[in-house]
């Protein structure tokens, strides 16, 4: 009778203490919980105060291709999933929502803006958008019909947020940013018309230093809304660049040579400015007669992509080059404007009037140019170059990989003198 009884004491206890332990797992997941409401974002910990794996935390990550960043941004517990135990990866992302994980993304010192959104009181992101208008990631005048956090985000908002936070971790990130407000995105979007002037310093800022590298096509789509599992492969990567020094990214370089003198030439190539030469910037106000009168052109532009390798190098390969080439040169790349002399079009006529290869008449490959929203020479040349008219397009042509040098005069500005 004793044993039976100690038996009965021992279950009464064990049952004691699983109802305690339910009990302590359930106020732990109350207390840390950043639930706002149901559908939000929530963090929840395990009973031994350790967060559980991510593949069997969140039922629908596994195989996505973001796995594995989804994982490392838990741990550093900068996302979490809901309360239903799914992570949504291709869900949209709210401006609310996003504000709330670039808060804790950054280690720029903390700052409390004004509350300067009425329909933002009382709502569960506010402490995190104040504190991201304070430190300068918000340009609280861009949303002046109120800050709306329900709204899903546009990957323009995403990047121009971080855009901002890199320019108030380090200066150098300021001097990109004017560096670039002329420079030519690598992106078809620029040629079709579809990204704004005013867009485009904050996109050479996020597409520069890697944080966003664009789609297979080489979009930036700024006008999508963007997902969960972009969003976290994102801001993983921004964490790497913010406070660094925006000199040490080769990409950014090269467009910041191309926003301020027209060209990337010395940042991608072995070629420099001979002594006196004018820039390609100083050629946008230049007129260039060809030497056999046969017409008058003008440079916008001069882009080089490394391609005396198998695989072609620089920030602008893929949105100029074919994927079949001759390796061994660099290319060039040539925005300008022409006005022929000639009755009809005669691409012979036009090389012969120029002094050396620097450029020539030269079309680019035509699938590329369609892919890409290029306008170069079509194969009849005569649709395009018609006598009077000047037109703007892009031509293609090489510099040699050994010592050489190449020359260009304009009819008031001097010449332009390039030499390896």
């Amino acid at each position: 009778m004793k044993m039976k009884r100690v038996v009965q004491v021992k279950k009464k206890r064990r049952f004691v203490y699983m109802i305690g332990l339910l009990i302590a797992v359930m106020m732990a997941g109350t207390c840390l919980s950043f639930g706002m409401g149901s559908g939000e974002w929530t963090t929840v910990v395990s009973a031994a105060g350790v967060s559980d794996s991510v593949e069997s935390r969140f039922s629908d990550i596994k195989g996505h291709w973001a796995q594995a960043t989804i994982a490392k941004a838990y741990e550093k517990k900068l996302i979490s999933g809901y309360q239903d135990g799914t992570f949504r990866p291709n869900g949209k992302i709210t401006r609310g929502e996003y504000a709330a994980i670039l808060a804790r993304a950054t280690r720029i010192e903390n700052a409390q803006g004004q509350s300067s959104f009425s329909d933002l009181q009382g709502h569960w992101s506010e402490t995190a958008v104040r504190q991201l208008v304070g430190q300068g990631f918000i340009d609280a005048g861009d949303y002046t019909g109120g800050f709306k956090p329900n709204t899903e985000l546009t990957r323009y908002e995403m990047m121009k947020w971080i855009a901002n936070g890199l320019i108030k971790s380090d200066s150098s990130f300021q001097n990109a940013f004017n560096d670039t407000k002329n420079t030519l995105l690598p992106t078809p979007e620029v040629n079709r018309g579809t990204i704004r002037n005013e867009q485009i310093p904050y996109l050479a800022l996020v597409r520069g230093t890697g944080i966003v590298g664009g789609f297979q096509d080489g979009t930036l789509k700024p006008a999508d809304t963007t997902t969960r599992a972009e969003v976290s492969a994102i801001l993983l990567r921004y964490m790497d660049v913010e406070g660094t020094d925006a000199s040490k990214y080769s990409d950014l370089n090269e467009m910041r040579e191309v926003g301020t003198t027209g060209t990337n030439l010395t940042t991608i190539s072995n070629y420099k400015y001979s002594s006196g030469s004018v820039m390609i910037s100083d050629l946008l106000e230049a007129d260039i007669s060809l030497s056999n009168k046969s017409g008058v052109l003008q440079i916008h532009r001069f882009i080089v992509v490394d391609a005396t390798q198998s695989k072609p190098e620089g920030i602008y390969a893929k949105l100029f080059m074919p994927e079949k080439y001759a390796s061994g040169s660099y290319r060039t790349f040539v925005d300008i404007s022409f006005k022929s002399n000639l009755e009809s079009s005669n691409l012979i006529t036009f090389n012969r009037g120029l002094s050396d290869s620097l450029i020539q008449f030269n079309r680019l490959n035509l699938d590329v140019a369609k892919k890409q929203g290029i306008n170069t020479i079509p194969m009849d040349s005569g649709q395009l170059l018609k006598k009077g008219i000047q037109k703007r397009f892009w031509v293609t042509s090489t510099l040699r990989n050994t010592s050489w040098s190449y020359s260009l005069k304009t009819d008031q500005l001097g010449e332009f003198r390039i030499q390896r």
